[in-house]
C-alpha cells in the first residue's frame, strides 16, 4: 500500500513542479542522502567516532551548538534521574 502512496506523491510532484520524473527522483535521492549523511554524522560524533571539527565544518556552528546542548541536557537529566534510583 505504501508504494501506491509513493507513486501518487511522485505523480503530484511531477505535475506540480513541471519537471520530469527523473529530475524529481534525482532531487529526492539527493535530499535523502543529505539527510542520512547528517543523521549518521551526528550519531558518529555523539559516539566519539567523528571529530568535533568535522561536524563544525560539515554542519556549521549553530547545528553543532544545538547537538552539544541536547547531548549535555540529556546527560544532566540522566544523572539527575540516577541520583534518585
Amino acid at each position: 500500500m505504501k508504494d501506491v502512496k509513493l507513486t501518487e506523491h511522485l505523480e503530484f510532484l511531477v505535475s506540480h513542479r513541471g519537471q520530469d520524473e527523473a529530475t524529481v527522483l534525482a532531487h529526492a535521492l539527493r535530499r535523502g542522502i543529505d539527510s542520512l549523511y547528517e543523521d549518521t554524522l551526528v550519531e558518529e560524533f555523539l559516539l566519539g567516532r567523528v571529530a568535533r571539527e568535522t561536524v563544525l565544518r560539515e554542519l556549521g556552528p549553530d547545528r553543532l551548538n544545538e547537538i552539544e546542548y541536547q547531548r549535555d541536557t540529556l546527560r544532566r537529566e540522566v544523572g539527575w534521574g540516577l541520583k534518585g534510583a
